[in-house]
């Protein structure tokens, strides 16, 4: 999915999938999934932040964004899933 934050760290305020545009007015999280602390970094593990978030239609969904802003780099967004 395409998803735009305010802030870097901040839930999203929209997100496209699907090509329809989904503009967010509630949203909880993130809760941080992050590797092992003792395992050493090797790049492909990445740390993920989930949020539930719901949209102006009602729709909830649960996103996460895999990896941390840094120069050069932008984190990729995911739908994780559908509440119905």
């Amino acid at each position: 999915i395409e998803a735009t934050a305010l802030v870097p760290d901040d839930p999203p305020v929209l997100f496209r999938w699907r090509r329809i545009v989904h503009r967010i007015v509630r949203a909880e999280g993130p809760e941080r999934i992050a590797p092992e602390w003792w395992r050493p970094a090797d790049g492909r593990a990445e740390s993920r932040d989930y949020y539930r978030v719901e949209d102006s239609a009602g729709g909830r969904f649960w996103l996460y964004r895999e990896g941390i802003y840094r120069p050069g780099a932008t984190p990729a967004w995911y739908l994780h899933g559908v509440f119905g």
